[in-house]
Order: C-alpha cells, then sequence, then structure tokens
C-alpha cells in the first residue's frame, strides 16, 4: 500500500447523507466534459457522469442511505456506460454497516509509515464489499470481506479473505493493527489484477506528536511471502513550509531499504512541491508547482521522471486551467510522458489533481 508524503492528487468522494429535513431526500449532482487532444485517434473525447444519492433518516437513529455513478463516456472511439461505485449503507452515531464499492476494513484503518513492501493490504478497486464498523470510546474497529471480483464476475460471489482493523486514540498516542487473510484464488485471473493481493498480511503502527514533529512507527508482515517492513515516517511543518521523511527497512524478497524526503511550499496563490524517493531499487523524483493569476487563471507546470518503465505518471506537463463561473471550466495542457510506458496514457497524475494526456489538450468541463 503505497504512502505518498505529498499528496498530490485531488479525490472528490460522495456519499449519501440525511437530509436537513430528517427523514428523507434524494439529490443529483454531474459533470461533463468535451476534448481534442492531437494524439489520439480522431482526436476529439467527451464524457459524463450522473451521480445519484438516496438518504432515510429512521424512526430508531439509524439512517439508510444508497449513491450510485453512471458513467458515459467516449475516449479514442470507445464508447462506454459503466454503472459504477454504488453503495448501500446503514449507519448511527457509533457504527455503520456498508455493502458496495466500499473500502477493505484494513485498508480504511492502517497507517503506513513510508512506501513498505510488507504492508499489501487489498485496496478496493470496484470490487464489491460487506463491511461493519464500530466505534466504542476511543476505539473504531472494522471487518470487512470481499464478495465480487473487480471484474464484475459472479461465479465467485462468495464471501472472501476476512479483514479486520482497529484504531485506539490513547490522547499522546494513536495505535493500531490491520490483518487479512491468505484467500483463494478471486475471480480467476482478475485476482492478479488492480490492487487485490491474495496473501496474508498482518500490520501495527503506532503514531505521536513530538516536538512539533509528526511521527508514524510502523510494522508490516506478508506472511504468505515472508517479506516483512519496518517503516518510519516523520513530517515536520514550519509556516508555510512543510518537509517529510521516511526510512523503511526491508526483509524480503525486495530491496534492503527505501527512503524519500519531500518539501512544500504554499502562500498567498503560490505552491510549490518536490520529492525524492527510492523504493524498491526505482527511483522517483518530481518537482511541481501552480500559481493562482487571480482572475481565475490557474497556471501548473512540472515535472515526475524514475526508473520505472510501467508508472505512468512519469511526465513533463504544463497546465493553465481558466474558471469560467457557474461551474465550468476551460483547460489547456501539454504533456511529453518521457518514457515508453506512458505513450499512450491518459492517466498522468499530476500536482493539482489533473489527469492529463500525452500530447496536446483542450477541455471544457461542466459541473452541474
Amino acid at each position: 500500500m503505497k504512502n505518498i508524503l505529498l499528496a498530490s492528487t485531488a479525490i472528490v468522494a460522495f456519499a449519501g447523507a440525511a437530509f436537513a429535513d430528517g427523514h428523507s431526500g434524494v439529490s443529483f449532482a454531474g459533470d461533463a466534459s468535451l476534448g481534442f487532444n492531437d494524439d489520439i485517434s480522431d482526436g476529439f473525447f467527451w464524457d459524463s457522469k450522473i451521480i445519484a444519492g438516496f438518504a432515510a433518516e429512521l424512526d430508531n437513529g439509524l439512517t439508510a442511505s444508497a449513491s450510485f455513478d453512471i458513467n458515459i463516456a467516449n475516449d479514442d472511439d470507445a464508447d462506454t456506460v459503466n454503472f459504477d461505485d454504488y453503495t448501500l449503507s446503514l449507519t448511527s452515531e457509533t457504527g455503520g454497516l456498508y455493502y458496495g464499492v466500499t473500502a477493505f476494513a484494513a485498508e480504511s484503518l492502517w497507517q503506513s509509515a513510508g512506501d513498505m513492501a510488507g504492508d499489501s493490504f487489498s485496496e478496493a478497486d470496484n470490487d464489491i464489499v460487506l463491511r461493519g464498523e464500530l466505534t466504542f470510546g476511543s476505539v473504531t474497529a472494522a471487518v470487512s470481506t470481499a464478495i465480487e471480483d473487480h471484474a464484475g464476475t459472479e461465479a465467485d460471489d462468495d464471501a472472501t479473505q476476512l479483514s479486520v482493523a482497529a484504531v485506539a486514540d490513547l490522547g499522546t498516542f494513536t495505535v493500531g493493527f490491520a490483518y487479512q487473510e491468505k484467500s483463494g484464488l478471486f475471480g480467476g485471473a482478475a485476482a492478479v489484477a488492480g490492487d487485490y493481493n491474495m496473501d496474508e498480511v498482518m500490520g501495527v503502527f503506532a503514531s505521536t506528536t513530538l516536538a512539533g514533529f509528526d511521527v508514524t512507527l510502523a510494522f508490516a508482515d506478508e506472511t504468505t511471502s515472508g517479506q516483512s517492513s519496518l517503516g518510519l515516517e516523520v513530517g515536520y511543518t514550519m509556516g508555510d513550509i512543510t518537509l517529510g521523511a521516511y526510512y523503511v527497512s526491508e526483509d524480503g524478497n525486495v530491496a534492503d531499504e527505501s527512503f524519500g524526503v519531500s518539501v512544500g511550499y504554499a502562500s498567498g496563490p503560490i505552491a510549490v512541491a518536490a520529492y525524492f524517493n527510492t523504493d524498491l531499487n526505482s527511483d522517483e523524483f518530481a518537482v511541481q508547482g501552480s500559481y493562482d493569476m487571480g482572475n481565475g487563471l490557474v497556471l501548473t507546470a512540472g515535472s515526475i521522471d524514475g526508473d520505472s518503465t510501467t508508472d505512468n505518471d512519469f511526465a513533463a506537463f504544463i497546465v493553465a486551467d481558466y474558471d469560467l463561473g457557474g461551474g465550468a471550466s476551460v483547460m489547456a495542457s501539454f504533456a511529453d510522458a518521457n518514457n515508453v510506458g506512458t505513450l499512450t496514457s491518459d492517466d498522468i497524475d499530476t500536482f493539482g489533481g489533473y489527469e492529463l494526456k500525452h500530447g496536446t489538450t483542450i477541455e471544457l468541463s461542466f459541473a452541474f
């Protein structure tokens, strides 16, 4: 489970919630975009998403909710309609039961210390998951099981891979543990895709703040393969500057160690971030920055580079993003994918949350 010292991707989540009338409600939102890219067939692409949410506050203090997305897209002559991210939940002030596209228990509560090879807990990637959570005092615990794999096959719609985790807030310290059992071949060949891991994994962690430094110590062991990791991560903020560093001692079939450092600066219209890490014999370096012109125009540029031939984040890029008001914006970008593994990528993740296509792109977006 990779830990990124400087979050460079904005993530927007939607969930149903009880409405102000205290009984029920229905909400709809959506977005749409139309763009041109000089590196794809026919040049033009478009997509649209409808986000629906339903919620009802029951008489016994429970809240029932449901949400789902409908994605309609055309990208490089491929028309797709997907019914995605549906989640059903029944929640109270002290707990909840969730079914659908939701996180595994270990994924939701585990806290790593750097890029640890041993903490390879499964991460939900359109998997169907049943998860329960309960908070009692300062302790939050969760248990989950996977129901259906992200390929959507129904042959294996049986509960598989138990995952449990707990976190306790002890005041000065926060401690926690996570465990997932070894599972069988989950969805056939699809089991090796995405971030689903069939191996048994366990981990413990503790975090605290000392003299202004945020410190996390974690140990994780993938018992099936024999890979274990002991990591220490430290973060410090002074004014507009944020510093971070981690070191992981590895024992198993990967490199003996991994480490990384990062620095970020944000003040007024300027934001800059840089990092370097060496993980599992693969080095990566990035420097990125943005400037808000104050008239609705934001300029962003940077370079991400490294040794990997498969990581799709490696590129030099520049973005001009202009807010037209009313939820509309127009973006112009150029991204030069600088290794062979990214030449056809449309998912170059950058500072500011952009997912850029290789080449020159002009895109008009609307939010409703």
